[in-house]
């Protein structure tokens, strides 16, 4: 009986709510400093939208090459945003941005051996150097705020465009080392330490997008 009763008034709540506020969707496809997106959005009346995103991109890069060394980079970005927005004034798509974000972004990094090099008559070749990893990643729960313009819930049905500014704070950066052969020995918990405090600065990651939405 007690089930039926609570049963009875979470959808007695659930209609009550869809017939208090206008409940449009819309979708959109954007481009930010998280990488390629899509977002889906509801809005709940006028001033509210809340809505649910993939982030993904994928870059390869060479860092650099000297005589003794050659370094790789690679950054995967990769996260879900579950955010909401909120409309202060009448008539306007200005609107406060903030939620969370599950942030799967990584980065990693390869130091490897140019050429054979030669200390103190031995000659090592670069398989007997070894390689020198880098994997660097970040809270996976990372508060978002933000301001925008544009309500892609708004208006008529059709197309229209949003712009994003905000940050995300991923906390700081968690380095773990590994290595093989003669390099070995670098790959500390001091020098993961040491990386780390370097990269404390990168606390908050810059979010900037530009997007084309549609309303269904």
């Amino acid at each position: 009986m007690k089930k039926k009763s609570l049963l009875f008034i979470f959808l007695f709540f659930g209609i009550s709510l869809s017939n208090a506020y206008a409940q449009d969707w819309a979708a959109a496809i954007k481009v930010s400093t998280l990488g390629g997106n899509i977002d889906i959005y509801r809005s709940f009346g006028e001033k509210f939208n809340v809505h649910l995103g993939y982030n993904y991109f994928t870059l390869i890069q060479s860092l650099g090459e000297t005589d003794d060394y050659k370094s790789e980079g690679k950054v995967d970005l990769n996260s879900i945003s579950a955010l909401g927005d909120f409309f202060p004034f009448e008539s306007s798509t200005f609107r406060i941005t903030a939620g969370l974000m599950y942030n799967l972004n990584v980065v990693d990094a390869t130091l490897t051996s140019a050429q054979d090099i030669e200390v103190g008559g031995d000659v090592y070749t670069p398989e007997a150097l070894g390689i020198l990893k880098a994997t660097i990643d970040f809270n996976k729960i990372a508060p978002y705020i933000g301001l925008g313009f544009g309500n892609p819930t708004g208006g008529d049905s059709g197309f229209s465009f949003v712009f994003d500014v905000g940050t995300m704070y991923q906390g700081s950066s968690l380095v773990a080392l590994e290595a093989d052969g003669l390099l070995k020995p670098s790959a500390t918990e001091e020098q993961e330490n040491t990386i780390e405090d370097n990269l404390s600065w990168f606390q908050w990651y810059p979010v900037i997008s530009l997007g084309l939405t549609y309303k269904f």
